[in-house]
């Protein structure tokens, strides 16, 4: 088995007890399938903070893809929390670091990436973000349909599939 294998069918049975998400088998793999379309765009990265990582979506499964990448996952859940050091260890990721914190108290080096998906509005996260960006930061967001109304006042890239929208935002404008 893979590793994608691996964490799926070991998130279907943590889901069993611990209700990490509502997905079933092709769900898990339609959102493997979510989090790597950006890959190609990323995958120069060397440093990357993934905020509220949840049951893995986007940030261990770009940390899998992405073994040269050091990766903290931030999620501030305990059972979350849990089963993603879990998965660090039985997968043998030396690249990831899962941090139990939200991402505003966290003590988070700045990076080169930051992602997440559908944890808050754009310019929210962006408030929170600046401690951790460089200047030449990339900032790639799992954004809904919704993505145009979140842009007043922000440059960025728009990449879409279906319903998802996967929107880059330079880090040089927001950096401290």
């Amino acid at each position: 088995m893979n590793k994608f294998e691996i964490f799926t069918n070991e998130l279907l049975k943590w889901n069993k007890t611990h209700k990490l998400t509502n997905y079933n088998e092709d769900e898990i793999k339609k959102q493997i399938e979510d989090s790597l379309y950006p890959l190609e765009k990323i995958k120069d990265s060397k440093t990357a903070i993934d905020i509220g990582t949840g049951a893995g979506f986007p940030g261990l499964i770009l940390a899998i893809a992405m073994p040269n990448t050091k990766w903290y996952l931030v999620e501030p859940l305990k059972k979350r929390y849990s089963f993603l050091n879990y998965i660090k260890t039985i997968l043998n990721l030396k690249n990831v670091e899962v941090i139990r914190d939200r991402v505003e108290k966290a003590n988070l080096p700045k990076v080169d990436l930051i992602t997440s998906r559908a944890v808050m509005k754009t310019n929210d996260i962006l408030k929170i973000i600046k401690p951790f960006l460089k200047k030449d930061s990339t900032i790639l967001l799992y954004k809904g349909s919704n993505v145009l109304d979140e842009l007043q006042d922000i440059d960025a890239s728009i990449i879409s599939r279906g319903n998802r929208n996967y929107l880059f935002i330079k880090g040089e404008k927001w950096a401290k």
